[in-house]
């Protein structure tokens, strides 16, 4: 396994960023509006989620792989079965709020 420096490893996140946008990034945006705008403020939150979302499909689907190519193609194979995305995006949304729910809307009460 060969080891990517700081500057490489910061390259490639962008670049599953970009991806993972451009790909899904409506469905993501649907899927918070729509079931989940009492819980996230999507403008605050939106990269914490993408990166969420990210890091569990690679981990989940990809066995920790960061191969660009293998992720795009995860990426096009959501995009081809829309359901199946939208129940897999609601599903991560909702374990990123059941981890963060501490952090969100903390300060309503202080």
């Amino acid at each position: 396994m060969v080891c990517l420096g700081v500057d490489n490893e910061s390259a490639l996140l962008e670049y599953f960023a970009d991806l993972t946008e451009q790909y899904l990034g409506d469905l993501i945006e649907e899927v918070i509006e729509e079931y989940y705008s009492d819980k996230i403020d999507i403008s605050a939150e939106y990269e914490d989620i993408l990166e969420y979302i990210i890091d569990t499909l690679i981990d989940e689907n990809l066995n920790g792989d960061y191969d660009p190519a293998k992720f795009e193609k995860l990426l096009r194979t959501f995009l081809r079965h829309k359901n199946l995305a939208r129940i897999v995006l609601s599903y991560l949304i909702s374990k990123y709020i059941e981890e963060n729910e501490n952090f969100t809307y903390f300060d309503e009460n202080i």
